[in-house]
């Protein structure tokens, strides 16, 4: 019996997911989520975005003020997904919490690779570039740029470009810590 509840409260928490997927205004989308149980901003835009593996609802996912998340965003919140302030993500980003070669249906592969869980945390004021995809357990430094279509696989440090398959640092950006503005290696 209890199994069948929890099969039905996560039907529930699927369909109120493809709802979601229906709202038109980014802010309205914000406000209900706030509503479903996730802690969500001032100023926050999700467009079409799918939030996926709901068997604790909402309530894994926290975004703090002023945060973009582009369409076609994909977020799994098998584990937190935390998205600190003026942070973006572009358009088609993958944000992975868990990875299971199938221990659900007993498969093989799981005595090798085993069911991984992980939080992610993406620091204040990150870009994170189209078609990324971010793997469990990663945490991303505040003020740091993933280029376009990279898998971060690893802890990127705050203040960097990171790109690539894998992601791997490529530069430190300089920023002018009163304003947090940009004057990354500029020709004089």
């Amino acid at each position: 019996m209890n199994r069948i509840l929890r099969n039905v409260k996560i039907g529930i928490y699927m369909l109120i997911e493809k709802l979601l997927r229906w709202c038109i205004s980014p802010y309205f989308r914000s406000t209900l989520l706030r509503f479903l149980g996730a802690r969500i901003g001032k100023n926050v835009r999700i467009y079409e975005a799918r939030i996926i593996n709901l068997t604790n609802g909402f309530r894994n996912l926290a975004i703090e003020d002023d945060v973009h998340i582009g369409p076609g965003t994909t977020i799994d919140l098998t584990g937190k997904v935390i998205i600190k302030q003026k942070s973006t993500l572009s358009p088609q980003v993958l944000i992975l919490t868990h990875s299971d070669a199938g221990e659900d249906h007993k498969s093989e592969i799981c005595a090798i690779y085993p069911r991984k869980v992980g939080d992610v945390v993406i620091g204040r004021s990150v870009w994170i570039g189209a078609g990324s995809i971010i793997q469990a357990g990663v945490k991303i430094g505040d003020r740091t740029i993933i280029g376009l279509g990279s898998v971060v696989t690893k802890n990127i440090l705050c203040d960097s470009l990171a790109y690539g398959v894998p992601a791997r640092v490529k530069r430190k950006i300089l920023f002018l810590r009163e304003e947090l503005s940009c004057v990354k290696n500029q020709p004089s």
